[in-house]
């Protein structure tokens, strides 16, 4: 039999003394949480206090806070062009973005150091694009926009008609065809302009003959690659050489994209666009 001292005497004792564990365990617990309360209050203090103060900040969170002032700012954009609530002072960038505001200096300053800004401007690097129908207006386009400074591209050589007229105007100027028969006589005719045979979306070998004329590059480039082709090469052949070579000018001789850019217009000089109505009526 065991000792007479480990004898329960009270049956109920044990439930009793578990009942007052549980509490003070409770009771604990309750502590720890207002303690993890508190400790989570003053963390998002320090965090707030961070960010008001001048403590430097990681370039992330730096990036991430201009992500949703740029994000805000579109927000309240589209919220006042919804409304009606757009100043008649509105600009359009050369990126395409339209400043909102008073366009004061600093508010375009921001702008241009925004990443949307140089995200657009990395997408699009020729300052202009000059759309022609007839062979005059292309020559023409030529005449005007060319100088002895010029390294200038043709793609779309055919025999070198254009080609020798570019070669008039402009310091040096490359033909590029990609019918070999076309080039041929090209060079047979003109044999002191260089012409090359290849197709131009063959993108390693237009960086290899951009990158033969080094330091220099082609500042201008002449598209005619049939002025009725259709506008979806039109625009891939566009894009490709304005990512690759970045030229200063395009000159394209399509008429498809003629009587598109004829028939187009921004919104914002759009009469029913609230920028104009608003001008309108300070007017």
């Amino acid at each position: 039999p065991p000792p007479p001292h480990t004898i329960n005497r009270h049956p109920r004792s044990k439930s009793v003394w578990d009942s007052m564990a549980l509490h003070d365990l409770a009771g604990l617990l309750d502590v720890k949480v207002l303690l993890l309360v508190a400790a989570a209050g003053v963390l998002g203090y320090a965090v707030g206090a961070r960010r008001q103060s001048s403590w430097p900040v990681s370039a992330r969170v730096q990036r991430k806070l201009q992500r949703q002032n740029e994000a805000k700012r579109a927000a309240q954009v589209q919220e006042d062009e919804e409304s009606g609530n757009v100043r008649a002072s509105g600009a359009v960038c050369e990126c395409g973005a339209i400043i909102p505001g008073a366009c004061s200096p600093e508010e375009i300053a921001r702008h241009k150091a925004s990443n949307r800004h140089q995200r657009n401007m990395l997408r699009h690097s020729a300052k202009e694009v000059v759309a022609c129908e007839e062979v005059s207006e292309y020559r023409a386009a030529a005449l005007a926009l060319l100088n002895s400074n010029d390294l200038v591209l043709e793609v779309g050589s055919h025999v070198g008609g254009t080609t020798k007229y570019i070669a008039g105007v402009a310091g040096r100027v490359v033909g590029l065809d990609q019918q070999p028969e076309l080039v041929a006589e090209a060079r047979q005719k003109y044999p002191e302009i260089q012409f090359e045979n290849f197709d131009a979306f063959d993108t390693k070998k237009l960086l290899a003959l951009a990158k033969s004329f080094h330091p220099d590059r082609f500042t201008k480039v002449f598209i005619d690659i049939s002025g009725s082709r259709d506008l979806c090469t039109v625009f891939r052949l566009m894009d490709l050489l304005d990512n690759l070579l970045k030229p200063e000018i395009m000159v394209v001789k399509s008429q498809l994209l003629k009587k598109m850019l004829m028939r187009s217009r921004l919104w914002i000089h759009h009469p029913l666009s609230p920028h104009q109505q608003q001008n309108g009526q300070s007017n």
